[in-house]
């Protein structure tokens, strides 16, 4: 074969594999379900009406004037003997303005929209990988929700047992949350690195991999359980989609998840209404304006509908155009 024919044939194979890893790509499909599913959580962030409240206790002065008022917000903690007080949904409900109305609601709801989110996605892959023949793999994007959902689970222990002594403040806060996010991201590689293993590991490979996951879990869960407490959703959602931006070898995925957990960091450092007051936008007073409390998820669920659109728009031209050719 000559040098021409030879050349001809890896331009052809490299056209090849473009074209299938643009025809695999499914990513708008997760985009949209967790966009959607992120701003389907804001009906449930209304804040607690204290004023109104039967459980709200007020004592007054003798002209009639309000002197102290005892309120006693709802919440979902209890107590567990040796741990103290546990809450198994902090990372969820907690930490905002001003108290949620439906804690429970709140935390439950995180919790499906994680657990749907995630069999959704790979169902997805799997169903896209019967119809255009070319799967991507989904075990890597498993390990890490898996993974997360352990971090978030241990959240609530290790804050009982610590006495909530971990909390950091102001700029260690900040930097806590973003070494959450680059630890994670390691954590990521690590894993599609060692899914995309030819050999089967050895016994001996297998249990220091195990006590690798087990120790890279607890180290994010202690640095989670002072920096994590209404994100915790939107932080492993990040995740999930920073490793399918890597899976997907995309651009615009890539994009769009970095996008997404910049928004999260920031409403989890409590800095989305200061980008709220600065663009103009309203967001009180909270008795009339869900935004008061809500405003954490807008920005987030915005960001991942205008990239799944955008997604499924440039698929549904690629999709064409190969068809036409």
């Amino acid at each position: 074969m000559s040098d021409a024919a030879t050349a001809g044939l890896i331009d052809e194979m490299s056209s090849l594999r473009k074209r299938t890893r643009r025809v695999r790509r499914g990513y708008w499909f997760p985009l949209l379900v967790f966009g959607l599913l992120t701003l389907g959580a804001l009906p449930l962030m209304r804040p607690f009406d204290w004023e109104n409240s039967p459980d709200t206790r007020c004592e007054y002065n003798p002209d009639g004037s309000m002197s102290i008022c005892r309120v006693f917000h709802p919440n979902t903690a209890f107590d567990v003997p040796g741990l103290g007080r546990v809450d198994p949904l902090r990372v969820f409900n907690s930490g905002f303005v001003e108290p949620v109305a439906h804690p429970l609601a709140l935390g439950l709801y995180w919790l499906a929209v994680l657990v749907f989110g995630f069999l959704a996605t790979v169902w997805w892959y799997r169903w896209r990988a019967s119809r255009v023949g070319v799967e991507t793999s989904t075990r890597a994007y498993a390990q890490v929700t898996y993974c997360g959902l352990a971090v978030l689970l241990l959240v609530p222990l290790i804050s009982a047992v610590s006495g909530r002594a971990l909390s950091l403040h102001h700029w260690a806060h900040r930097f806590g949350s973003l070494a959450l996010i680059v630890i994670s991201l390691g954590a990521v590689l690590v894993a599609i690195r060692l899914s995309r293993a030819e050999h089967p590991p050895t016994r001996r490979q297998r249990v220091l991999r195990a006590v690798g996951v087990v120790v890279t879990v607890l180290v994010v869960a202690t640095l989670a359980t002072a920096t994590i407490d209404k994100t915790g959703g939107l932080l492993l959602i990040a995740v999930g989609l920073l490793t399918l931006a890597v899976l997907e070898r995309s651009a615009w995925c890539t994009v769009v998840a970095v996008a997404f957990t910049g928004v999260a960091l920031l409403a989890n450092i409590s800095y989305m209404g200061t980008i709220f007051y600065r663009l103009g936008w309203e967001i009180g007073p909270r008795e009339t304006n869900l935004l008061f409390n809500g405003k954490d998820v807008v920005l987030p669920g915005a960001v991942l509908v205008i990239g799944g659109v955008v997604a499924l728009v440039g698929q549904w031209r690629t999709t064409r155009a190969g068809r036409a050719g």
